[in-house]
């Protein structure tokens, strides 16, 4: 009974079909209309935020679920833009990661497990996607307070306390060069939080050590305030 039921159920619908030719053809036109979206809305999937070339895959696996698939919008505070970042320098972290010489909290969670399934043309396809990111054009428009002691700690330093000026090495802008980070519109928590790893050794850099020995907690909110206002 079922067998004959289904039999006259599909001669029904192939009778439907001659009858009206033109649903036959609709329903043709409206599923090759529907495949092309899906292709157009894989390909753009695979490319978002890309310049030039698809995403590597790991930055779709990994590293959007924390940078986002560009490195602009971060989705914590404390988690870096890594957008338009300089290539060395992304590179010598990951690396780091990976060999377990950056052992501050928050990498050591988080970024160790993610590197050691890098090799090293994955370490530089990701730096070269990043890298060609454009970062930010302005900040997220929170304004914290300390912009202004912030630019003069920034661009003059602290000379009575033996803080050096943060331009010397990352520009007058903030932009950086080569293994010195652009720090310009970068994460206000996330400045805050890699001082203080540099201040009490957790984060391991012979300069930034010496550097960061003597700055307050204070003078550290500042300097986030200005770079991030960038």
């Amino acid at each position: 009974m079922t067998t004959y039921l289904n039999q006259d159920r599909l001669r029904n619908k192939e009778n439907d079909t001659m009858t009206h030719p033109h649903s036959k053809m609709y329903k043709s036109k409206t599923f090759l209309l529907f495949s092309t979206l899906l292709l157009v809305a894989g390909q753009a999937s695979a490319a978002v935020g890309s310049v030039g070339a698809p995403a590597p895959y790991r930055v779709s696996s990994d590293c959007m679920v924390c940078h986002g698939m560009t490195g602009r919008d971060t989705l914590y505070p404390i988690v870096p833009r890594l957008a338009g970042q300089h290539k060395s320098y992304l590179e010598a972290q990951l690396k780091a990661y990976k060999d377990h010489s950056r052992a501050d909290q928050n990498g050591e969670i988080y970024m160790w497990p993610v590197a050691q399934a890098l090799d090293s043309a994955k370490i530089t396809a990701l730096a070269d996607y990043f890298n060609a990111q454009k970062p930010p054009m302005q900040s997220s428009g929170i304004k914290h307070a300390g912009v202004k002691e912030g630019k003069a700690i920034f661009n003059q330093g602290v000379t009575n306390e033996q803080i050096p000026a943060c331009m010397e090495c990352h520009g007058s802008d903030g932009q950086g060069a080569g293994p010195f980070p652009r720090l310009a519109g970068q994460r206000y928590g996330y400045i805050i939080q890699q001082l203080t790893y540099f201040h009490n050794g957790t984060r391991v850099n012979t300069l930034m050590n010496q550097i960061a020995k003597n700055i307050t907690v204070a003078q550290m909110k500042d300097v986030a305030a200005y770079l991030s206002s960038l």
